[in-house]
């Protein structure tokens, strides 16, 4: 990859290894979108765009004794293509930071690279639940054709939040979603199923992941009292990667060394209608 000019940094390959892993941990930490959301790729950084097959509605499936039916086919609804954006943060490393860490034998201090990674991290959530209506994209919360339901005030009273996720995940199986189902919500959300439920001894978070075995999250870029049902699976959704998180030597700025963080990313919907949303 020598567009990341990754030779012209002043750096050994231990320090590039530590950025490296501070990177990784970090969005492995922050991520919530693709532990719900099936990765297609590393597709490559020069893919611009990618084609992809979009379908609605149920069809129904042949059984016979012949196998001579020719009315049983899986179509694609429409052939769609969706641009691969770059998200990015920039970050830098004072040289004398560097000069005094090799001066007394310590390892390089990699923690500019680890915020960085907190906010790309955050941006790719917030593409993969809200969207980007400037590049046209949608999120799981603005996707035509999803399933929405009204939720149950805000989830003060117990109860509620249990009720309100199994009415949707009866929508998504009444629209041929079977699951396993995931949920992802606002902190706020999550933190008021972190409560008994009745008289029972147990939290309804654990009631909700009873019903929701594909786990049950809570992602910061979602605001105010909204949640995300969805039937996983690629046939679904994927988060299709053309580069993968990965950084790039920017060059010195008054010798000081600049570095940028970035991917290629875009949420492909196949079946809008295995999405469910409340609130």
């Amino acid at each position: 990859m020598d567009f990341l000019d990754r030779d012209a940094a002043p750096l050994t390959s231990a320090e590039w290894t530590r950025i490296d892993e501070a990177v990784v941990k970090t969005a492995r930490q922050s991520l919530v979108g693709r532990r719900v959301i099936e990765v297609l790729g590393p597709l490559g950084s020069g893919v611009y765009s990618i084609p992809y097959s979009t379908f609605s509605g149920k069809t129904p499936t042949g059984i016979d004794m012949v196998g001579e039916e020719d009315n049983f086919v899986v179509e694609a609804t429409q052939r769609a293509t969706i641009n691969l954006p770059i998200l990015y943060k920039d970050f830098k490393i004072m040289w004398r930071d560097v000069e005094a860490d090799r001066h007394l034998g310590l390892p390089l201090d990699v923690s500019t690279a680890a915020v960085a990674a907190n906010f790309v991290s955050l941006k790719e959530d917030d593409l993969i639940f809200n969207g980007n209506k400037e590049l046209g994209h949608e999120g799981l919360f603005t996707a035509k054709g999803r399933l929405t339901m009204p939720m149950s005030g805000k989830w003060d009273e117990s109860g509620s939040a249990l009720a309100d996720v199994v009415k949707a995940a009866a929508a998504l199986s009444e629209a041929g979603h079977y699951g396993p189902y995931s949920m992802v919500v606002s902190p706020m959300l999550f933190g008021r199923m972190v409560r008994v439920f009745a008289n029972t001894g147990m939290l309804e978070l654990d009631q909700v992941k009873a019903l929701i075995s594909g786990g049950v999250f809570y992602s910061n870029v979602i605001s105010g009292a909204k949640a995300v049902v969805l039937a996983t699976g690629s046939q679904n959704l994927n988060l299709a990667v053309g580069q993968d998180l990965v950084t790039g030597y920017m060059g010195p700025v008054n010798m000081n060394h600049v570095f940028r963080l970035m991917e290629t990313v875009a949420l492909l919907i196949r079946r809008p209608d295995a999405i469910c949303t409340i609130g």
